[in-house]
């Protein structure tokens, strides 16, 4: 007897989408439901009792990709957030949930469709995607339910859990300009990124709001990595010692740790000698003193909708594809 797998690589879709139709749900077009059903009869799948079983009780096998891990790349708070409230949406729910590091270089060598297949996933969060990367551009056509975490995914099947980071980035600008010194250095993203794209332009907007030039600003390009920030820093601190008096407003709250901590090698006060403002509201900054400014994402909250949003698109409800999460600014010390 044909597995569940061998009907859907025979029809062309995912193992998700052959469930779906075998179960009634109304998401799958009518054509694609008969072409399946015929498949499954050809072929003479029939699923099996414990399968009927985890079927009528909604059981779904669902997974977070995430891009960019690796040996330079651990997993980091603003990661251990997100899964935190993934978790929390599936307690005492019948699911299972899987994790897996993914690459640009891996994208291209396997398509989502295929990778949804060999692991038997109804459907995926996507997190650290990069813009261009070729998961954005298949999603846009694919029939396999897609959240992605701070990154705009398009098509029937997409949706998006987001800051509203022009917004938030504007807010945190202000805030340094206005507790702070005048000459500013932004600690800045990959340009990959969609956020640091997303950051930049609210940056640019407090900039227009408080009448100062971009000229006036220096841009330290830091690419969300802590260590490279942190050299950064101190190089740029190094080359300008006799001016005291920066403020460095940085995309991330990491990057933030990382310029405190330079400027403090250096024999320098954060808050007397430089302001830093960092973005995320991890929890680290809690044990930081005086205290980073930053913008709280409430990235729990991001995991948990995300979850949420996913199982919903996979049931075939009708809801908004893009939610936004409220931030907040945590004012510093």
């Amino acid at each position: 007897m044909a597995s569940i797998k061998e009907v859907a690589v025979a029809a062309g879709v995912s193992v998700s989408t052959v469930s779906r139709a075998l179960n009634g749900y109304t998401d799958v077009r009518e054509d694609t439901r008969k072409k399946i059903m015929d498949i499954a009869q050809e072929l003479g799948y029939r699923p099996s009792q414990s399968a009927r079983n985890l079927s009528s009780k909604r059981k779904e096998n669902v997974a977070i990709l995430i891009s960019g891990l690796g040996s330079n790349s651990p997993v980091d708070e603003f990661t251990g957030n997100v899964l935190k409230g993934l978790n929390s949406y599936i307690q005492g729910k019948n699911m299972i949930i899987a994790m897996y590091g993914i690459s640009s270089k891996m994208q291209a060598n396997q398509k989502l469709s295929e990778f949804c297949r060999e692991y038997s996933l109804s459907g995926v969060i996507l997190a650290g995607l990069k813009l261009g990367d070729p998961y954005i551009e298949e999603i846009k056509h694919t029939d396999i339910p897609c959240v992605g975490i701070d990154i705009k995914l398009e098509g029937k099947m997409g949706a998006s859990i987001l800051t509203n980071d022009i917004e938030a980035f504007r807010e945190i600008t202000n805030y340094a300009i206005e507790k702070g010194f005048s000459q500013l250095v932004l600690v800045k993203g990959k340009n990959e990124a969609s956020v640091t794209h997303e950051r930049y332009a609210g940056f640019k907007e407090a900039l227009r709001d408080k009448g100062i030039s971009q000229k006036e600003v220096d841009v330290l390009e830091c690419r969300f990595d802590e260590n490279l920030a942190y050299k950064k820093v101190k190089s740029y601190i190094e080359k300008y010692k006799k001016n005291k008096g920066r403020t460095f407003v940085c995309m991330s709250d990491l990057m933030a740790v990382a310029a405190a901590k330079a400027i403090e090698d250096l024999g320098y006060s954060v808050s007397k000698d430089f302001i830093v403002t960092g973005f995320d509201g991890i929890q680290l900054l809690n044990y930081i003193r005086p205290r980073i400014a930053t913008i709280d994402q409430n990235i729990v909250k991001k995991g948990y909708e995300g979850m949420r949003l996913l199982m919903k698109i996979i049931k075939g409800e009708d809801i908004p594809r893009t939610i936004y999460v409220k931030h907040r600014l945590i004012e510093g010390e």
